[in-house]
């Protein structure tokens, strides 16, 4: 994340609003037979989305979180490493599970396996993945090219899970900026028996850059049968209330928006409820979190792999403060975790209460 980022993180919750403007919902959000709590979900992110991840968001109002994308072909070899992804507690409930895959016969095979022996909430099925090693497997946003295999996907995952667990897709704005794709994708998508969609704003040829075009989420919207969750830019309590008062979706999915920043569900929460954020995060709680987040991966992981993949959340959770460049060059090269730990301690021990300015380092 850059500069500009955690400057919209500082001033997230600077303006109130009127409540009778914020979006309100005369029912809860339904994604099949299941009822959410809430409306705000955590993106599956490769890397990212561990178990000690979800359980944090879980924690700060999350109304449902999904896992890592899975490989439906290696979930069938019965890879070791595609079951520890597959890996959560009870506590995340209620959680998808997103698989990926081409071909609808693995897809379905897949779908049955991981219900029966998984029982997740949900099981997702990820169309937008850009990069190009799942491009190559005909899976992830290379669907986009072929909207009605997209259905056929859909549609063999339903039959071979008798229906008993909602089917869901995420999918991108389209290849690139010329095609129309994605509403095909949901014409098909919604005819195969699909729950909802969920829309990252993006084309596949964006990657992860430019801005999200949210006009595409307001428009999927307009011709859904389903539940379009949009997801793109939100980074803030007011990014999200612009995302519901412009498009009108259903939902929100945050990714990148919650790294570093678990807590953003909360105050969105809050935002939405009470018109003014009053969640104030100060750099001792956002290192306390940090600290209790890698005690987390560590206990779930193991040594050494539980720190080495807790590093790219450090970098996210050490910025923005006095020190965090220094902090996070000793941190991050260090493989003795009982220093680690103790450094932390001793800086958090260090730190005001209530310091909430942003020395961006």
């Amino acid at each position: 994340m850059d500069e500009a980022v955690d400057e919209s993180r500082a001033n997230a919750c600077q303006s109130t609003i009127s409540v009778s403007n914020v979006p309100h919902f005369e029912a809860p959000l339904e994604i099949g037979n299941l009822k959410l709590s809430g409306r705000l979900l955590l993106a599956p992110m490769a890397g990212y989305t561990d178990t000690a991840f979800r359980q944090i968001a879980k924690q700060f109002g999350a109304a449902m979180v999904v896992t890592e994308m899975v490989s439906a072909r290696a979930l069938l070899e019965a890879n070791p490493k595609t079951y520890q992804l597959l890996s959560f507690t009870e506590l995340e409930r209620p959680i998808g599970v997103q698989l990926f895959g081409g071909d609808p016969e693995v897809m379905g095979e897949a779908s049955k396996k991981v219900m029966d022996q998984i029982h997740p909430d949900v099981l997702d099925v990820n169309f937008g993945c850009p990069v190009g090693k799942i491009l190559k497997c005909d899976a992830g946003a290379s669907v986009l090219k072929e909207p009605q295999r997209a259905g056929k996907i859909v549609k063999a995952m339903i039959q071979a899970t008798q229906n008993q667990v909602p089917v869901t897709v995420k999918t991108r704005a389209g290849f690139d900026k010329f095609d129309n794709a994605v509403f095909e994708v949901l014409q098909s998508v919604q005819e195969a028996g699909a729950s909802a969609l969920t829309i990252h704003a993006r084309t596949r040829n964006q990657m992860f850059e430019g801005q999200a075009n949210w006009d595409i989420i307001a428009k999927l919207k307009q011709q859904s049968r389903i539940p379009i969750i949009g997801n793109g830019d939100v980074q803030s309590a007011q990014n999200a209330y612009r995302l519901f008062q412009e498009t009108h979706c259903d939902g929100i999915m945050i990714g990148r928006g919650s790294m570093g920043n678990p807590w953003i569900f909360k105050e969105i929460n809050e935002y939405l409820e009470k018109g003014v954020c009053q969640f104030e995060i100060s750099k001792k709680f956002q290192l306390n979190v940090a600290l209790s987040h890698l005690k987390s991966a560590v206990q779930i992981k193991g040594m050494p792999m539980g720190l080495m993949e807790m590093r790219k959340h450090l970098t996210h959770y050490l910025r923005g403060f006095q020190g965090a460049r220094e902090l996070r060059q000793s941190i991050l090269t260090s493989m003795d975790l009982h220093w680690i730990i103790q450094t932390l301690e001793q800086f958090i021990e260090k730190m005001p209460d209530h310091q909430f300015e942003e020395t961006l380092c």
